[in-house]
């Protein structure tokens, strides 16, 4: 009798999307060949994938939910050895590039920076393309039991704190809005990136207490 898929991951039947996503990870990090050299390793390793391509997808766990199996056949395959562009054992589906989300940044900045044009820095939390799958959600083919990747959970990018530099020209006008070309969000599927908006803001020359109000207003509404 095949494992239950429930049990494999070790949640609920009743477990959200977001918890069997989180089991995996959790899992494929105690589990994966790369981090553990067990004998049983591989093995439960191809079980956990098998149980997350089955949950993971809508449609399937419904199936699995109502008659204990997907189509009487096995959930995960093997890719045959020179069939078509690699996609490992992801569950099928049509890879369609999309476009990256678009960001939207406001910066504030003083009347004489506004005049004379200047550059300035600012942080951005952004998805960026998961540099161990390389955007597949897969893991490298060179594994023999390649599944989801494990550091992004199939998801093909990972979020990312980071510092940007963007230059304000000369004479800018208050509201005036800069697009900073491809640093937005990584697109799924091979799509291209989204850009990142700046929106300048001139802070008023009337002292500390005007600018602080004038930032909060922009800030928090």
């Amino acid at each position: 009798m095949r494992p239950d898929c429930y049990s494999i991951l070790g949640v609920p039947r009743t477990a959200t999307p977001g918890e069997i996503r989180a089991a995996y990870r959790r899992l494929a990090r105690l589990y994966h060949p790369d981090l553990n050299s067990g004998s049983e390793a591989e093995e439960r390793m191809q079980q956990i994938n098998e149980a997350y391509a089955t949950l993971s997808d809508p449609g399937r766990r419904r199936q699995y939910d109502l008659h204990g199996t997907v189509s009487g056949a096995p959930v995960v395959q093997r890719r045959p050895p020179g069939a078509g562009p690699r996609r490992g054992t992801a569950p099928p589906r049509d890879y369609v590039p999309q476009r990256g989300e678009d960001l939207e940044v406001c910066m504030l900045i003083n009347a004489r920076d506004a005049a004379r044009g200047t550059r300035k820095s600012f942080v951005v939390e952004r998805m960026e393309t998961c540099p161990r799958c390389r955007g597949g959600g897969l893991e490298p083919e060179e594994i023999a039991i390649a599944g989801r990747c494990w550091r992004c959970g199939g998801e093909q990018r990972l979020s990312r704190t980071l510092r940007l530099n963007a230059t304000i020209p000369a004479g800018v006008a208050d509201g005036s809005r800069l697009r900073l070309r491809g640093q937005g969000n990584a697109g799924l599927d091979g799509g291209a990136n989204g850009h990142v908006y700046v929106t300048a803001r001139l802070a008023p020359n009337r002292g500390w207490g005007h600018t602080l109000r004038f930032v909060l207003r922009h800030l928090f509404g």
